[in-house]
């Protein structure tokens, strides 16, 4: 599940703002120590692998948007007895669908790192003091190395490079921001300075200053995760809360897709990345997972842990894949056309076709390709 920064500070004042462990880690790095539906063809759908990878060859699209949603079931979204995803269905519809996709695991953030760097690093919880353990090559480190711009608007951040875990509206939740749960953008000014609030979106595709990638969190109402004052947990599937949070989502999606696809920033390579960080949890205590399954490289639980004291436990035979649940997908390109893949995929296919796409190498579970296969067949 999840939680909530802008125009940059000098780093002194950035420093001042930081945890102390953080603050230590600037201080080593410092040392060198419209909106309306996207209009698309509705071409006959395929599920067929890509001939070759894009990986090395340069990239195919001019500009990529991640739109990550949080905490909703596949079913949920797209069944046609919802009143209140139509949107959602329409794009599901008349774009590119995965329909075997997953998040990684539970919670929210070892989704988020998941994405982003190709490992969980052994997290399944939300707690920022994992944020030490999180020190990995990442696709910031990749962008920097390879020249790819990029920026992440998060909504609801006060400012650029805020580190407020949770903002006091309970709109902004860091958790859902993966850029700044990497201790070296967060102690890096420049790189913790491209993270911005969603406003400066408006005004870039406006601009055309639309970096190569780009990613986009909304705040916990409208990312349908709940949790908020203004957008509190429903009790029930059939609470009212529910049906607006989906409602929420939705209408997110209806204005930033209509935005993005309507700007000069859409040229005839481009595409969004539209998917939710994992499954709904139950509405009652103790407010479990609805569902376990999981993608390729979801973490296996065994079914005794290590034991240090004795080397005993630790076994992955019979021990229980532990995934994110089944959601959704979504692959809106500027080509248009409907596209279905069935091959079984997570966030790491994602983040797998992003580096292929930039001609990045491969992270982490990312390269897994005996396992874990890319997207571009909704492309």
């Amino acid at each position: 599940m999840a939680q909530r920064k802008w125009p940059g500070f000098s780093a002194g004042r950035r420093l001042l703002r930081m945890p102390a462990w953080a603050a230590a880690l600037a201080a080593a790095f410092a040392a060198g120590a419209i909106a309306g539906p996207v209009v698309v063809s509705a071409s006959q759908a395929s599920s067929g692998r890509p001939a070759a990878a894009a990986h090395g060859r340069g990239a195919r699209l001019d500009h990529v948007f991640v739109i990550m949603m949080e905490n909703t079931a596949y079913s949920d979204l797209l069944s046609p007895s919802n009143p209140n995803t139509a949107f959602i269905r329409h794009l599901a519809a008349t774009s590119g669908l995965a329909t075997n996709y997953y998040g990684v695991t539970h919670t929210s953030l070892p989704n988020y790192i998941a994405a982003t760097s190709g490992s969980t690093w052994g997290s399944n919880n939300d707690d920022y003091a994992q944020i030490p353990y999180f020190n990995h090559r990442n696709l910031v480190d990749q962008f920097a190395a390879a020249h790819v711009s990029w920026k992440a608007y998060m909504q609801s951040l006060p400012y650029a490079g805020d580190l407020v875990d949770t903002t006091p509206d309970g709109l902004y939740a860091r958790k859902h921001d993966p850029f700044l749960l990497y201790p070296d953008v967060i102690s890096d000014p420049a790189r913790a300075d491209r993270v911005v609030p969603l406003t400066q979106l408006s005004t870039d595709l406006a601009s055309g200053h639309v970096p190569q990638f780009s990613w986009i969190s909304p705040n916990i109402c409208d990312d349908m995760h709940g949790g908020a004052t203004a957008c509190p947990y429903p009790s029930s599937p059939a609470d009212p809360n529910q049906a607006r949070l989906y409602a929420d989502g939705n209408a997110f999606l209806r204005k930033w897709v209509g935005l993005i696809t309507h700007s000069r920033a859409w040229t005839g390579h481009s595409a969004i990345f539209i998917t939710w960080d994992e499954g709904g949890y139950e509405d009652t205590s103790p407010y479990a997972p609805e569902d376990d399954r999981g993608g390729p490289d979801s973490p296996v639980l065994p079914a005794t842990p290590a034991d240090p004291a004795t080397g005993s436990g630790g076994d992955l035979a019979g021990g229980t894949v532990y995934g994110g649940g089944h959601v959704p997908m979504i692959v809106v390109t500027s080509n248009g056309g409907h596209h279905v893949d069935a091959v079984r995929a997570d966030h790491y296919s994602l983040l797998q076709t992003i580096e292929q796409n930039f001609g990045l190498p491969l992270l982490g579970n990312a390269g897994d390709t005996v396992q874990v296969h890319s997207l571009w067949p909704l492309l």
